[in-house]
């Protein structure tokens, strides 16, 4: 074998060593970390690492839902209210058959075939709604069916016992319990609640295991339940009434409002409507804040009381009216024809005289009147907070044209909201003061703990005076004015009719095509002497002989009041002044109080002078 033979095989086995030796350090190192895990594993770590991971791949969340809060009314009746419904789920992995399971689940569901069998056929899930919210008669004929993979599970339901009862107000809200209008979107923080954890085992297939951990981490907290102002009784008749308002007028719709004055709680809101098929009931637009229209003469107290506030005349003051009056080439006339006239202010609101307001109301000025009405709260929102309110169109005063102020100041080319009408009607009312509207007298918790809503603060905006006269002056119009169909049978009512031309959509009122249409209505309050209820009837688009305020508004306001002051609890006239015979306490005003007084000290009197006569010794 010669040198370099030798030299190469001498390589090849150092070479070989080498690498024997190289792949021996790569495998005791591998060895090493090996141990050195396990080690770790095994006693460092505890195993505790790998066991919660292996746990958490078991246990699974489930979100427990709160539950809704009630709405009562102001007698904690309720109105709305969750209630535990049946659902039908599935578990597509587990459905064997989807199609003939669906075809079984068709006979008995609402859902469609071709919806049940696609959510079936979804195999590589674990959960599909298959229909929700069922009757328990439903989930129990689908329990029935003994289909693998199908269940019954409970969530909660929004209902109201009422079934529409103050609809309008209350609101709805989606299948899932979130409030989508009304009381139940503006308050839904309150209502809601928060959503408690519970904690489940699952074995194979995502099931739950039988006997496994079934652990509330976190409970539920039911909603608050939201107490209204409103009576459910007042706010039933309120709906009845109206509905056999608007059927005898043949009109499209109408709205009914009360308030008390003093506080500015809203006792009952009402709106109905005409639908397609010509049947009148509840409607869900809360049209007392959603509607703005044009409210014609109801607006005129308004414009006197400003008159009156600013000394510009007084209720006896007189001047001529004659029946028609041009402004800027526009002529305004009165709705009945009169020669010219020598009538005072009360006169001219009693007969409801367009011509006697304008000339007044030109005496007063733009400004002052703009002023006035600014100060009722016209083309304001009223602070309720409700969805979809909207402040109406009061124009600004910079924006006034040569026949702002005559339209204005009875009720033309202004849009105001049936409750902004309430609330100045209220003002007069309450003696000037304009109250803060409200609707949620508070909220109470789990605890039973209630806690006040705070309101708005009412506020001044005329004199008690000039709130006294033009009572005085609205009592006229209901005794032998144009509302004498709102009179209410014990009581003394102050208000005022009104009947208004309605704006067609693409402009103009439709006079020059015959095709007027009209809005009518009729605001006031009683006892007039001490106002403890306030309404407003607007009545939509009324036909036939009935168009006008006084006769299809006044009568539905005064079969209302009827039932509202017995349910409430309003004293009549008789009623308060035969306090002393019962020995009831009720309150009265200062000048009824007085006239007692003056009574019983010349009651005294006159039993003094008696007593002198019978003991005094006979003369000479």
């Amino acid at each position: 074998m010669t040198q370099n033979h030798r030299t190469v095989k001498h390589n090849q086995v150092f070479n070989l060593q080498r690498r024997v030796i190289g792949f021996g350090v790569i495998f005791l190192f591998i060895g090493i970390w090996f141990v050195w895990r396990l080690i770790g594993l095994q006693v460092l770590d505890d195993g505790n690492r790998y066991r919660d991971f292996a746990k958490n791949k078991r246990i699974d969340q489930i979100v427990l839902p709160a539950g809704r809060g009630a709405i009562v009314d102001r007698n904690n009746v309720d109105l709305a209210l969750t209630v535990p419904v049946k659902t039908i789920t599935a578990n597509p992995s587990q459905i064997e058959n989807p199609r003939d399971s669906a075809r079984e689940l068709s006979l008995i569901l609402d859902t469609e075939l071709s919806v049940l069998e696609e959510r079936l056929s979804q195999t590589h899930r674990q959960f599909a709604y298959l229909e929700r919210q069922v009757e328990d008669e439903v989930a129990e004929k689908v329990l029935n069916l003994g289909i693998t993979g199908i269940y019954v599970q409970e969530e909660m339901s929004r209902i109201r016992p009422g079934e529409d009862l103050a609809l309008n107000l209350l609101g709805r809200t989606d299948i899932d319990g979130i409030g989508i209008s009304g009381v139940e979107k503006a308050y839904d923080f309150l209502l809601t609640g928060s959503s408690g954890l519970m904690e489940v085992e699952r074995g194979a297939g995502g099931l739950t295991i039988p006997g496994g951990s079934h652990q509330i981490i976190e409970q539920s907290q039911q909603g608050e339940t939201l107490v209204l102002s409103i009576d459910r009784s007042v706010q039933f008749a309120a709906e009845q009434i109206l509905i056999d308002g608007v059927i005898a007028a043949n009109a499209q719709g109408g709205t009914l409002v009360a308030m008390r004055p003093d506080t500015g709680e809203i006792v009952a809101s009402a709106t109905v409507s005409r639908n397609s098929e010509g049947q009148v009931g509840v409607s869900s637009d809360n049209r007392a804040i959603t509607w703005a229209y044009e409210p014609g003469s109801i607006m005129k107290p308004l414009t006197f009381a400003g008159i009156l506030e600013e000394k510009v005349a007084g209720p006896s003051s007189l001047r001529e009216v004659p029946n028609a009056i041009e402004i800027w080439e526009d002529v305004f006339i009165d709705s009945f024809a009169h020669e010219t006239e020598e009538w005072n202010v009360t006169e001219i609101l009693k007969r409801s005289s367009n011509v006697g307001t304008i000339l007044w109301a030109q005496d007063l000025g733009e400004s002052r009147l703009y002023d006035r009405l600014t100060d009722f709260g016209l083309g304001q929102k009223s602070g309720l907070e409700l969805p979809g309110e909207t402040r109406g169109s009061l124009p600004e005063l910079t924006k006034w044209s040569g026949t702002s102020l005559p339209t204005i100041s009875i009720g033309q080319g202004v849009a105001t909201t049936p409750m902004q009408m309430l609330v100045a009607y209220s003002s007069i009312a309450n003696g000037g003061v304009r109250p803060a509207p409200s609707l949620i007298l508070g909220a109470r918790d789990n605890d039973g703990m209630f806690e006040l809503m705070p309101s708005g603060t009412p506020q001044r905006i005329f004199s008690s005076e000039t709130a006294e006269l033009l009572t005085a002056m609205m009592e006229e119009v209901v005794i032998d004015g144009t509302g004498t169909q709102a009179q209410v049978p014990g009581y003394r009512v102050a208000g005022k009719t009104g009947t208004a031309w309605k704006p067609h959509p693409d402009g103009g009122y439709g006079e020059e095509t015959n095709e007027i249409k009209y809005v009518a209505s009729f605001a006031g309050f009683l006892p007039a002497d001490q106002p403890e209820l306030t309404v407003i009837v607007v009545i939509d688009e009324p036909v036939g002989s009935i168009y006008s305020g006084g006769r299809a508004a006044a009568p539905v306001f005064a079969e209302f009041a009827q039932f509202a002051v017995r349910q409430l609890r309003i004293p009549s006239e008789e009623e308060r002044l035969g306090l002393e015979q019962t020995g009831r306490v009720i309150a009265i005003t200062p000048a009824q109080a007085q006239a007692i007084e003056e009574a019983e000290l010349a009651a005294a009197e006159a039993a003094a002078e008696d007593s002198k006569e019978i003991t005094a010794p006979p003369a000479g």
